[in-house]
């Protein structure tokens, strides 16, 4: 199961997902999903986010942290929460922020 987490906290908000779908042993589409949200966030940031935007990235594992929220970490994180709705037993959001 994928388990994705949007919080606030000191440095600003983060966007933390673990894990893998395993929806399908092969062309699992909503892993596929997933990743495309955070590498696309990932892609923005580092074109035209903020010079304080860090990202790592690693198999089953992304965590993306922003000075403040934008447009682009909005858009991930309401993508995460769709994927999760239509693909509860395979993907969870949580967002824990004001």
């Amino acid at each position: 199961m994928i388990e994705a987490v949007a919080a606030q906290n000191a440095q600003g908000y983060t966007l933390e997902v673990i894990g893998h779908a395993d929806y399908a042993c092969e062309n699992d589409v909503v892993c596929a999903a997933v990743s495309a949200l955070v590498e696309s966030l990932t892609a923005y940031l580092e074109e035209y986010g903020e010079p304080s935007a860090d990202a790592d990235l690693a198999d089953g594992y992304a965590m993306i942290t922003v000075s403040e929220r934008n447009a682009a970490f909005d858009m991930a994180v309401c993508g995460l929460g769709a994927i999760a709705d239509q693909y509860p037993a395979y993907v969870s959001m949580t967002t824990t922020y004001i």
